[in-house]
């Protein structure tokens, strides 16, 4: 059979374990959580700051801002609105609150220029946070390297121009290099998480599409082995487990008359048709050329039978523009104690070739095995 049409048949789609991080929904509770955290501590700081002093004109008016922006940004993701709008208001509030805190250091006395550089750098490590989350890590690098110089110039321009130096204030030497080195630790972890997403991506994909059938989407005939062997396990249990192998009649002739690309479309068709009348725990995949084998746990021979008249009715009735009417046969065994995959497979296979004996697009349920099986 040709190869595939690409503009018609798009290759199967990633895991969704491979698509990026974790899920909107997750950074959503997250951000929720932090933000309780964080309206705590402003309301608790500002009430303090206010009753007791000393006086702090950052925490007196700069703080209920904050406080109304958590707020907001709360109301607005419990509203269930874009996740990225949250994260810019919260983005800029933090580089705005940043700059705020090192303009009153270049202006504030020693002690309390201390003071407002030290909280600048913590609110410094959550905007980097959040910005590993928003950009990516090269973007995230740039934007933290660039905030942490600035926090790092300016204080000490306001302080040179008093004539001090960074022995006079060894302190805030220690809250610098500490806000360093967690930028640091922060930028390996968002390196490491990025390749390892990477990696973990590239890996899921090579596996899906080791186990998938390039041309219909369905697991191929080495996914199929594994659903089979479950079975079989539960069957030596005393649980019922049901195959059914379907092929498509007068296929060759398809492929002859109408050309591959034909050929292509109906099995494509057929797979779509047979993936979407299935419950939930079966599995259906392409066993090879034409035939498909379905998979049903818990079900018995008179259950699958029902099953394969449904499926071979359904085929019966799909528009194929190219073709026309496409019928199928269908060939039905229930696993036994003690079976293996091909003895099982065998006798599905054996049912197929009396429906299609029998003059095709048809059912037929293949019986126990004619020598005992030994476990």
């Amino acid at each position: 059979m040709s190869s595939p049409d690409r503009r018609r048949f798009p290759p199967p789609t990633l895991p969704e374990a491979a698509r990026g991080p974790a899920s909107e929904e997750v950074r959503r509770r997250l951000y929720l959580a932090a933000l309780g955290v964080g309206a705590a501590v402003l309301a608790l700081v500002w009430l303090l700051t206010w009753q007791r002093g000393p006086y702090d004109p950052y925490v007196l008016y700069v703080h209920p801002l904050l406080l109304l922006m958590c707020l907001w940004t709360a109301a607005w993701l419990l509203g269930g609105r874009p996740l990225v709008v949250a994260e810019r208001v919260v983005f800029v509030a933090n580089v705005l609150a940043i700059a705020v805190q090192m303009a009153l250091a270049l202006i504030a006395p020693e002690d309390a220029a201390l003071g407002l550089a030290s909280a600048a750098y913590w609110m410094l490590v959550a905007l980097s946070i959040l910005s590993y989350l928003l950009l990516s890590a090269r973007g995230a690098l740039l934007v933290s390297a660039g905030m942490y110089l600035l926090s790092v110039a300016l204080p000490w321009t306001g302080l040179a121009l008093r004539g001090r130096g960074p022995g006079d204030l060894p302190e805030l030497v220690r809250v610098q290099l500490t806000c360093g080195a967690i930028l640091v630790l922060l930028h390996g972890l968002a390196w490491y998480r990025e390749h390892f997403l990477l990696e973990r991506g590239e890996r899921l994909t090579l596996e899906a599409l080791a186990n998938t059938d390039a041309l219909t989407g369905l697991p191929n005939r080495r996914a199929l082995y594994g659903a089979v062997e479950r079975l079989l396990n539960a069957a030596d249990q005393g649980k019922p487990a049901c195959l059914i192998l379907l092929d498509l009649d007068h296929f060759k002739g398809i492929n002859d008359r109408y050309g591959h690309n034909a050929g292509d479309a109906v099995l494509a068709q057929a797979a779509t048709r047979l993936r979407e009348r299935l419950r939930g725990g079966d599995t259906v995949g392409r066993w090879g050329g034409e035939e498909f084998l379905i998979v049903l746990p818990g079900a018995d021979a008179a259950g699958a039978e029902q099953v394969a008249e449904r499926l071979r009715r359904e085929v019966g009735t799909l528009p194929f523009p190219e073709v026309g009417p496409v019928t199928a046969s269908l060939g039905v065994a229930q696993a036994e104690p003690g079976d293996d995959l091909g003895r099982w497979v065998a006798r599905a296979d054996a049912a197929l070739y009396r429906a299609k004996v029998a003059g095709r697009d048809r059912v037929c349920v293949g019986g126990p095995p004619s020598e005992p099986v030994s476990g």
